[in-house]
């Protein structure tokens, strides 16, 4: 199992609806809009590392308003 925590710079007017369909994503267990560098902190499991790749690449930069994101992979298992 690998858990991650990801970051993601977003259009501020637009920070609601992507929170919003983020949280729509099997993947992801939560997600909150943050202050600080990053707008939002998404919390999610994958079984395999290719699918946290495929996460990041085609579901949550290719949400409209998503622009940049950093990926936060934890060292041990819950």
């Amino acid at each position: 199992m690998i858990i991650a925590f990801i970051m993601a710079k977003v259009e501020s007017t637009k920070s609601r609806g992507i929170l919003e369909e983020v949280r729509k994503i099997e993947a992801v267990e939560e997600a909150y809009l943050i202050y600080g560098a990053y707008d939002l902190l998404i919390k999610c499991v994958f079984k395999e590392p290719e699918e946290l790749s495929s996460f990041v690449v085609n579901d949550l930069r290719s949400i409209d308003g998503v622009k940049d994101t950093i990926t936060n992979v934890c060292a041990t298992p819950e």
